[in-house]
């Protein structure tokens, strides 16, 4: 049944449709000056409309194309109307000839083409409303005055001899416009309702056929301006149809074009961004694993390193004092209670040693990480004085630059890390050790610090290892003293001064141990290495 009335009611307009233009044309055969009118004036009736459509659905409309057409078309209209009392034989004008209103024709028409070309370019963007009726005012007020006031506009009709060049090479370059207006209204299509969508590019093909049959009349009553008149009725019927009747009878199909077309776009956001939401869980999931693990290794650690410190630190130190005492009184003969006491004090030190790295890395892992401009050469000084009888003892070279990149770090925890570097250096070098120091200033904004010895390498399947506590150490051979903690707190210390660790060894040819620092800006010059100085 309603596609039954569909048809019925399709048909019923058609035949309506075909009853108005046959009445339209025996009203030209009786006056055409009547007939004319009345197309026009159906034409202005529509472009009126179409600017109240457009202005009163401004707020709701993401579209802006029908809001510039709809402006336009006010404009348009008013060229239109003084055209329409311009026409021969209306007799409102001075006048009578028939250039007047083809000249307001023809400004008209070209209003119309240039603002259908630029229309498109409005579509998702954002309109100056204020900017554009002032445009099109002082455009045509311009064209007003060069007809009416100035009268430079160029002559478009010559009595008994029919069109000029001018109006006839200016009626192709109309079409060519339209004809551009409707290819980019083609690509642009899905910002309309399909129904629409063919309506405005039917409004655009009759819009160029009524420029086209108008390129060839005599007189401005002769059968090609009546061609160019219907098909002009024609036109604006189907703008009329595209916007009016869409817009009064069917008011969802423009005002919520761009809420559907929202609706539609957050549809697959919301999708995709689900999809999204779905990665982060897991991923914080892995997260809050890893976090977990890493949390119950960290306490782990810290409880054993104050557990030790509390522990053993006052017997250590009661061991240490109680050496001396016996080295001074004990009864044993003096070579084998020297070496005795040798031994516990030793075993003492080397304890308390321990102690105080667990304290040093549960501290560095806890304290906040202080930058500041660090001068290496005191620090370097600082751990070499440390060092400074196991050096002598090991007749070990140590080769050091006379001036170093400025970086930024924290003094005594640097001095912590090169002694470190040049303890394992000195310990595990050749014989005798050889040891050089280094730095270079990366271009990436880091200087990177560097001590290499001459021992005989690392085992490339222990290096993962070093710098982990109580990691097997993994020298060639492996050391005979030592517990671990060194490189791990290097570590430490380094990562939380923004820098990394790292080694580079090759078997029996020695082996690299490196950390970088953030670079000072202010102060370091070009990258490059820095000579190092016995």
């Amino acid at each position: 049944m309603d596609g039954k009335s569909a048809i019925l009611r399709s048909g019923g307009a058609t035949a309506i449709g075909a009853l108005v233009l046959l009445g339209l044309y025996l009203t030209s055969l009786q006056s055409y000056l009547l007939f004319h009118s009345l197309v026009e004036l159906f034409t202005i009736i529509v472009a009126a409309g179409v600017f109240v459509i457009a202005w009163n659905a401004r707020a709701y409309l993401d579209n802006n194309y029908l809001l510039f057409v709809g402006i336009a078309c006010f404009f348009v209209a008013l060229l239109d109307l003084f055209h329409t009392l311009a026409y021969k034989g209306m007799g409102v004008f001075p006048d009578r000839s028939g250039n007047l209103a083809t000249q307001l024709w023809l400004a008209s028409r070209y209003l119309q083409a240039l603002s259908l070309l630029v229309a498109p370019f409005f579509l998702g963007r954002r309109l100056r409303v204020g900017g554009q009726i002032a445009a099109f005012a002082f455009a045509t007020g311009l064209v007003l005055l060069s007809i009416f006031a100035w009268r430079i506009f160029p002559a478009t009709f010559v009595e008994g001899s029919g069109l000029t060049a001018f109006k006839i090479w200016s009626e192709y370059v109309i079409s060519l416009l339209v004809l551009g207006a409707t290819a980019l209204l083609f690509t642009r299509r899905r910002a309309f309702e399909p129904a629409v969508w063919r309506l405005l590019t039917g409004y655009l093909v009759l819009t160029v056929a009524s420029e086209l049959a108008l390129t060839s009349y005599v007189s401005v009553y002769d059968g090609m301006n009546m061609v160019g008149h219907f098909l002009r009725l024609l036109a604006s019927w189907a703008l009329y149809k595209a916007v009016i009747e869409t817009g009064l009878v069917k008011p969802y199909a423009i005002l919520l074009r761009s809420l559907k077309t929202s609706q539609d776009q957050l549809r697959v956001h919301a999708v995709a961004l689900e999809a999204r939401n779905e990665d982060l869980r897991e991923s914080e999931r892995r997260l809050r694993e890893d976090a977990d693990i890493l949390q119950s290794r960290n306490a782990e650690l810290d409880a054993f390193a104050h557990t030790v410190a509390h522990d053993l630190k006052q017997p250590l130190a009661l061991i240490v004092t109680a050496s001396e005492l016996i080295r001074g009184f004990a009864d044993l003969p003096r070579q084998k209670l020297e070496d005795l006491l040798q031994r516990i004090e030793s075993t003492a030190i080397e304890a308390s040693r321990i102690v105080d790295g667990l304290l040093l890395l549960s501290q560095v892992r806890k304290a906040e990480a202080p930058k500041e401009p660090v001068d290496m050469s005191t620090v370097v000084a600082n751990a070499r004085n440390r060092l400074s009888e196991t050096i002598q003892e090991q007749e070990a070279v140590v080769i050091v630059p006379e001036r170093w990149p400025a970086a930024l770090g924290y003094g005594p925890w640097l001095t912590e890390v090169w002694t470190n570097y040049l303890s394992n250096a000195v310990k595990y070098g050749g014989r005798p050790p050889r040891v050089e120091l280094g730095a270079e200033l990366r271009p990436d904004g880091m200087v990177r610090f560097w001590v290499r010895d001459n021992g005989p390498g690392v085992a490339p399947e222990a290096r993962n290892r070093l710098f982990v506590p109580f990691g097997e150490f993994g020298r060639i051979p492996p050391p005979k003293s030592g517990h671990g903690l060194g490189l791990s707190i290097v570590l430490q210390i380094v990562e939380k001064l923004g820098g990394e660790v790292g080694v580079e060894s090759e078997s029996g040819k020695g082996s690299l141990f490196y950390f970088t620092l953030p670079a000072d800006r202010a102060r370091h010059g070009p990258p490059g290495i820095v000579p190092a100085d016995v």
